[in-house]
């Protein structure tokens, strides 16, 4: 009970803040500009964010697929990878720091051990390219910090997911070796799809920014990334109003305005992260429908 109260609290405080710092936000712009600036964007924009955005979500499928097959017993099946994937889209917004996509579990026909180390690798890796392009960003926008200091740390971050494979003789457990192994297989694969992927947001980024201000795709590379390190900061839900503060303040020193700013990050949470979110809730309400029926 004292459990359930607390988490009933906290998620009362990070709605709170999350609501706070939106109000913070657009008391220092114009939100009508902000809302009427949808007006300038162009039909070849809005073509190359939904063709890069549904790329993105083939990324996502594919890889999540192999995170999913990481337990070889487990051959799952293609809409079942779908269906969850999207499910694990909505269940994001549970959570600040979209921890509530471990639920997606229980959506699974996988043993749930399994399934909460492929969730496990999953967001391990969402959070490595996040801050894998942000400390290489840092390198360039940082001018304060030693330069041999921010290498350090882009290197080290870069060479994370593969200082596994250094354990998998260390350990007699045969499951996990089993994981491990299967780990190592599909790690250079799926480290370049979340390469590639975070690439298709820079350029999402690149085009719409492009609507309103000239902007090299180089600036795009150092200062985009910074803007979504504010997703992995588990304050806010969805990184909603940490990350548009990140954005007024970052492409300010670009010389875009905070009304830009906040138009293209919220344009771009809408299309990548919003939209297939509903898909999820359609789902999730289509797979209680089904167990209440089937009972």
């Amino acid at each position: 009970m004292q459990r359930l109260l607390r988490n009933r609290i906290l998620f009362i405080i990070k709605i709170f803040i999350t609501t706070i710092i939106l109000f913070i936000i657009f008391r220092k712009i114009d939100f009508n500009e902000v809302l009427q600036n949808y007006h300038r964007i162009d039909l070849l924009t809005i073509f190359i964010i939904i063709v890069t955005a549904l790329l993105k979500l083939y990324l996502q499928y594919i890889n999540w697929g192999k995170y999913l097959q990481l337990n070889p017993d487990y051959k799952p099946r293609k809409n079942e990878i779908l269906r969850t994937l999207f499910i694990g889209d909505a269940l994001r917004f549970l959570i600040p720091g979209g921890y509530g996509v471990f639920g997606k579990m229980f959506f699974i026909n996988n043993e749930k051990k399994a399934s909460f180390l492929s969730i496990g690798i999953e967001k391990f890796l969402q959070i490595w390219t996040s801050l894998l392009f942000a400390s290489f960003a840092a390198i360039f926008y940082f001018q304060t910090f030693k330069l041999i200091l921010k290498i350090f740390v882009f290197c080290l971050i870069f060479i994370s997911p593969f200082i596994i494979n250094f354990f998998s003789h260390l350990t007699k457990r045969k499951k996990v070796k089993i994981f491990i192994n299967e780990y190592i297989k599909i790690i250079p694969n799926v480290v370049f799809r979340q390469i590639v992927f975070m690439f298709l947001t820079l350029i999402q980024y690149f085009v719409l920014i492009l609507c309103f201000k000239n902007i090299t795709f180089f600036h795009i590379i150092i200062s985009v990334p910074l803007i979504l390190s504010a997703n992995i900061i588990p304050i806010t839900y969805a990184g909603l109003g940490l990350r548009e503060t990140f954005a007024v303040e970052i492409l300010s020193k670009y010389n875009i305005s905070g009304e830009i700013a906040v138009f293209c990050s919220l344009m771009i949470f809408l299309i990548n992260t919003f939209l297939p979110a509903l898909f999820g809730v359609y789902f999730i309400l289509r797979s209680k429908h089904i167990r209440t029926s089937s009972s």
